[in-house]
């Protein structure tokens, strides 16, 4: 019965400036970016995302990047 989640995302250890969009598992990923970060920063921020089947997806544009992801929250309606 999950609709959405509240996610913590951080970025860790990326090799390159880039961007993470967080989306609907199994939908067409907008152009829109979650989390922006430069080569070695660590960064947080929230995001708000529909899930599907019980799943999100995680896309990084460039380079390699740990993501850490905590649920803080979700909806069911």
């Amino acid at each position: 019965g999950v609709k959405a989640v509240v996610l913590n995302v951080t970025a860790t250890n990326p090799t390159q400036s880039s961007f993470v969009s967080v989306y609907p598992s199994g939908t067409t990923r907008s152009s829109a970016s979650n989390l922006n970060f430069t080569a070695g920063q660590t960064i947080p921020n929230l995001v708000i995302v529909p899930v599907v089947d019980g799943k999100v997806s995680f896309y990084n544009h460039a380079g390699t990047v740990d993501l850490i992801a905590d649920i803080t929250g979700y909806f069911t309606k």
